[in-house]
Parts: C-alpha cells; sequence; structure tokens
C-alpha cells in the first residue's frame, strides 16, 4: 500500500462521508510499518466536547466497523476500514491542571513551600477554595464544637417539641395574658394562635391556643424572650446557627 493510496481512500471517504462519520477536526497519513494509515481527531467544537460526547459519536463507527473501542485512558480510538486502508477516529482526554495560589484562602500562609500542607475545598473543583491543613483543622474543631454544643442540642429538642404541638418547629411567637386582672402588661408569652376564630390582634390565651405557654413575672423579660425566640428562628431559617 503506497501513501497515495490511502490519500485516494480518505479523499472518497470526505468527499461522500458516510452518515456513521462524526465531525473530523482533521486527517493526517502516516506509514504504520508497511502500510499507511488514517487517522482523524473527533472535532472537540473549542474543547466543549466532554468524554461522553465523544463515546456518542464514536458509537456509530463501532456499531459499523464490528471492531471494539480503544481506549487507554488517555485516547479514546474508533478503527474502520475503508477501501481496505486503516482508518481511525481519536479523542484526547483533556488534562485538568490544577493550579495551587500563592497563598491560603483563609489566612496569610504562603502555600508554595514543601513543607506546607494544603487541601482543596471542593471535589473536582478546580476553582474551589485552597487553605492550609491547619486553617482546615481549625474550622472543622469550630463545625464540631458547634454542632455538638448544649446550645445545639437543646435547640433541636424544643423543634421537636414545637413541630407536635403547633405544626411549625419555627412559630411567631407574641406577649399574651392567662388571666385578667386588672394589670396592663403581659404576664406570659406564648406561639401566635392560628385559629380562624381568635382575632389576631387579641393577646388572650383561650382553649383554641397552642401550647406552650409560659408565665413570667416581668413583662420586659417575656419581650425580651419573644425577640430572642424570634431571631432566633430568622438565623436557624437562614441555614446557619445562632449562638
Amino acid at each position: 500500500m503506497s501513501a497515495s493510496t490511502a490519500a485516494a481512500a480518505l479523499a472518497a471517504l470526505t468527499d461522500d462521508a458516510p452518515a456513521w462519520l462524526p465531525p473530523v477536526d482533521h486527517w493526517e497519513t502516516a506509514r504504520d510499518g508497511d502500510r499507511w494509515i488514517v487517522s482523524g481527531q473527533l472535532d472537540t467544537d473549542g474543547d466543549a466536547l466532554s468524554e461522553a460526547g465523544a463515546y456518542r459519536l464514536l458509537g456509530p463507527i463501532v456499531e459499523q466497523s464490528g471492531q471494539k473501542l480503544d481506549d487507554d485512558g488517555r485516547l479514546i480510538r474508533a478503527r474502520f476500514t475503508h477501501f481496505d486502508v486503516p482508518f481511525d477516529v481519536w479523542f484526547l482526554r483533556p488534562v485538568l491542571r490544577w493550579v495551587v495560589p500563592e497563598r491560603c484562602a483563609t489566612c496569610p500562609t504562603k502555600l508554595g513551600a514543601p513543607d506546607v500542607k494544603f487541601v482543596r475545598l471542593g471535589s473536582g473543583d478546580q476553582d474551589a477554595p485552597v487553605i492550609c491543613v491547619p486553617c482546615r483543622d481549625r474550622m472543622q474543631a469550630h463545625w464540631v464544637a458547634l454542632h455538638r454544643s448544649p446550645l445545639v442540642a437543646a435547640r433541636q429538642e424544643v423543634r421537636e417539641l414545637l413541630l407536635a404541638e403547633t405544626g411549625e418547629a419555627r412559630p411567631a411567637w407574641r406577649q399574651s395574658f392567662t388571666e385578667i386582672n386588672g394589670d396592663e402588661h403581659p404576664n406570659a408569652f406564648s406561639p401566635v394562635c392560628t385559629d380562624d376564630d381568635h382575632e389576631p390582634g387579641d393577646p388572650t390565651v383561650y382553649s383554641c391556643c397552642p401550647d406552650p405557654v409560659v408565665e413570667v413575672d416581668s413583662h420586659v423579660l417575656g419581650a425580651y424572650l419573644v425577640e430572642l425566640l424570634h431571631a432566633d428562628a430568622h438565623v436557624d431559617a437562614e441555614g446557619g446557627e445562632s449562638a
């Protein structure tokens, strides 16, 4: 087989391209021992083609040729024969370059020294922040202390109680009256009653009102506790934990 034979087979293939032939960026002819072969690089659409997309485009070649798809971990190649000339179309897996920044994302530590250990926050994400191991350990210790603190445990128990009593883990709260004794200041606080027959502006506790109803000796303290509960619920709703 001569180079001209390979070139003629390539011309015949490209002049009347079959439906199973994927888009090719460019073709090359090369000698392989005593024969010539023709190779084409799969068109990657400006490096936008994914590995899965390459498999999809090379699949029809495999179906019509009956030859197995070659994949050595770096190069994916589909082989076929045209006018007795060996052809293949290949896709080269892109190499991910992991750039290490000069400094830790959370402290001034330089990351270039061989004895400085660091981690990337985000699996498979090249743009994820990179931090030194001491910062990673401090962040982990803070998270463990926060999420295992008595406050967090107590808050979770209260959420479960309120969900059972009121149907909501974070109900709205109000200052309220458990008795009418002439005092102009409320002597308790409780969840806002959602009963349709309870006037929204009426602070009195009736049988329709949900528990818990907490009586306090000071209306000032009651007002503070209501605001504290609302603030705690707001922080929790935003996805954080209040201190």
